[in-house]
């Protein structure tokens, strides 16, 4: 029983996990707070998942804010340009809501398959932004591109992203129930899961050249992805 709770056991380093997610979460929420600074906030989180991913559990909080300063004017720039067509698609779906284009399919189609793109793109575009050096244009661009080489990665990682909103619409005594997993951990889980899978498709579609280096650490050699 006490080598359960001794600090390299299994269990304990398990609930190290947890807790580095947990506090993850957390910082993310509190940093999204100002809105204009969502994109940053999630780049951020998506740097230390980064490093999770690759086995490499960081220390939370200093790696978040030093990702989230060092990658705050991009992610800004970024957030601000998605924003433009994430209202032009709420407006849409609010258009087959509320007036008689709603009657017309394929109105409804060109809603849906606009909306289903800049989900698509917003889930891929802060993963690449952790994990690439590169311009505003070409983040755009592989966000757009990559997920046309596995479109069921894209689906799986665009579902998990959703998946509040999903269980909102769908059911919402199934919902408020879990928007206590999704405030403590839920979403640095999600990150860290869509990260597994996408440094897979990352490594096999970018250049290594446009890859970002993992910050130095103290007798650690820097990492590429």
């Amino acid at each position: 029983m006490d080598k359960l709770f001794q600090m390299d056991s299994p269990l304990m380093n398990f609930l190290s996990k947890v807790a580095s997610l947990v506090a993850l979460n957390l910082l993310w929420l509190l940093c999204c707070i100002p809105v204009v600074t969502i994109g940053a906030s999630t780049t951020a989180m998506y740097c230390v998942t980064r490093d999770m991913a690759k086995g490499d559990w960081p220390s939370v909080v200093p790696d978040f804010i030093r990702a989230f300063a060092g990658n705050f004017k991009q992610s800004v720039l970024i957030f601000f340009i998605l924003l433009i067509p994430v209202c032009l698609a709420i407006s849409y779906l609010l258009l087959t809501i509320t007036t008689a284009l709603g009657a017309f399919w394929w109105f409804k189609a060109l809603c849906y398959i606009a909306i289903a793109i800049v989900c698509v793109v917003c889930s891929y575009v802060y993963p690449l932004l952790a994990n690439f050096d590169n311009s505003i244009r070409g983040t755009l661009k592989n966000a757009m591109l990559l997920p046309l080489a596995n479109p069921l990665l894209a689906a799986v990682v665009t579902a998990l992203n959703l998946l509040p909103i999903l269980l909102l619409l769908i059911n919402t005594e199934i919902f408020f129930p879990f928007s206590y997993f999704w405030v403590t951990i839920g979403s640095a889980l999600t990150a860290f899961v869509n990260t597994k899978m996408l440094l897979v498709l990352f490594r096999h579609f970018v250049p290594k050249k446009e890859q970002r280096s993992t910050p130095q650490k103290p007798g650690k050699e820097g990492k590429s992805v």
